[in-house]
């Protein structure tokens, strides 16, 4: 969405771009070349960024591999070694089927931690962990599930053994930040208070090579296009600012400069898949779900009058509006009730079971109904208000890409940022469920799944 400008861009791919950046000083040269820009205000601000791995500097992973590809075979042998008087080659021989799931177990950890490294705010450590859980975990659990045999105890010990390399080695390596020269002006000067950007002292900029120009380049090319050309020219890179904003923040910088749409990749089968995984959750979910259900009807017809159930108008994909079902949380007739108003945080008409199933989602389950009918997914940008989405379209720019896909019970924003209750919050959330229709893939329905479970336990951002 954000990349334009295909002459500058096309430095984006080009190998080796350390070797090829030549310093720039901030003092001299960037003024030599742009004498008219004397206010400290226009001048290029170098900056330090800690931006996701591979993204801008291209790391040489040679040794982490060959690190990776030793493991299995050091601790399949020590466990051997350990287990010398319960093995024979005959066993060692029948047991490649378990060694080789192990296998695809481990590198499947380590391609889905190759993705997770993209989120910033996800601790590299806790995204290791999580690429785990979905992989070499479970391979272990199968092993200790099974009849109890020498392959068995061989396979066991090399999952605990892969799970703890793997984990040592995420836990120690550690990337270095990105130098960045960031051009000011339009959307530019809005990364400057963003969490991970900091000014470089002049001293640090003598020891190190710039590794990309960032600059608003539907605003810039007109007072910096020289700048911009010659320093492509020397093979450093240009960024639209939007694409960095992104890398930061898992967010689509909305501003004057933005398209009018958003660029979405459509995957051939995802969302087959995606159905097919939606129905297979809830149905899986029902023997834990359906007392859950049962409870809160009970608590909710005891502790006020009312139907158990609220419905209410809902924009789902392509505008398409539907009844979006949920347990009352609210008092019945409580003014305000048939409005398209957002609830505050400390809303009186709230009842004492309702601020408890808010808190923990209980009340978005009867929402499994809207999903077996087709109407949502279980991830997705939240289904607004009817009554609110006409004055949104009209207001927020870009508002009505967020109907591009099915919304969905969590999401995106909901696990990053919670309700809102203004227009403005509205806007802030709307640059999470546009990154979302504009990146979804099934490793962020993953990361969502595990943060909406630590949403869960945290209660964060009910109202």
């Amino acid at each position: 969405m954000h990349r334009s400008f295909s002459i500058l861009m096309k430095e984006l791919s080009a190998p080796n771009i350390q070797e090829k950046a030549s310093e720039i000083s901030e003092s001299e040269e960037l003024q030599a070349e742009n004498p008219s820009q004397k206010s400290s205000q226009s001048d290029p601000v170098r900056v330090s960024v800690a931006l996701p791995p591979n993204r801008i500097i291209r790391t040489r992973q040679i040794w982490s591999k060959l690190l990776h590809a030793a493991a299995l075979p050091v601790i399949v042998g020590g466990a051997a070694f350990w287990l010398e008087s319960e093995l024979s080659v005959t066993l060692l021989q029948q047991a490649w089927p378990v060694m080789a799931l192990l296998a695809a177990a481990y590198v499947g950890a380590w391609v889905l931690n190759s993705k997770l490294e993209r989120y910033p705010f996800l601790n590299q450590f806790e995204g290791a962990l999580l690429s785990v859980s979905v992989t070499l975990l479970p391979a272990g659990g199968l092993f200790a599930a099974m009849p109890g045999s020498p392959i068995n105890t061989l396979a066991l010990l090399a999952t605990l053994g892969s799970v703890g390399w793997y984990l040592a080695d995420k836990f120690l390596h550690r990337y270095r930040n990105s130098s960045l020269l960031i051009l000011p002006g339009g959307v530019s000067d809005r990364l400057f208070d963003l969490p991970g950007v900091s000014k470089e002292q002049k001293t640090q900029n003598k020891k190190r090579a710039c590794d990309g120009i960032v600059a608003d380049l539907h605003e810039s090319i007109s007072t910096h296009g020289q700048l911009l050309a010659n320093q492509s020219m020397k093979g450093i890179p240009t960024y639209h600012a939007g694409y960095i904003y992104e890398l930061l923040t898992a967010r689509v910088l909305l501003g004057a400069s933005c398209k009018a749409s958003v660029d979405v990749w459509k995957r051939r089968y995802y969302p087959y898949v995606r159905r097919a995984v939606d129905l297979t959750l809830i149905i899986l979910s029902l023997p834990l779900t359906l007392p859950i259900v049962a409870l809160t009807a009970a608590a909710i017809r005891l502790e006020s009058q009312g139907p158990v159930l609220f419905r209410q108008r809902r924009v789902g994909r392509k505008g398409e509006t539907f009844q979006m079902v949920k347990f009352r949380s609210m008092y019945h007739g409580n003014p305000g009730e048939e409005s398209d108003v957002f609830a505050d945080e400390g809303d009186d008409r709230i009842t004492r079971v309702g601020r408890f199933i808010r808190k923990f989602r209980i009340d978005e389950i009867p929402q499994f109904w809207n999903v077996i009918k087709g109407e949502m997914s279980l991830i997705g940008p939240r289904p607004e208000q009817a009554g609110l989405v006409e004055k949104f379209d009209d207001d927020v720019t870009l508002y009505e890409n967020r109907h591009l896909v099915r919304p969905g019970i969590t999401g995106w924003a909901q696990v990053l940022q919670g309700y809102v209750a203004d227009e403005e919050g509205t806007r802030h959330k709307l640059e999470y469920d546009l990154y979302y229709v504009k990146h979804q893939s099934v490793t962020l329905d993953l990361l969502i799944t595990y943060l909406t479970l630590k949403t869960i336990v945290t209660g964060f951002g009910a109202r």
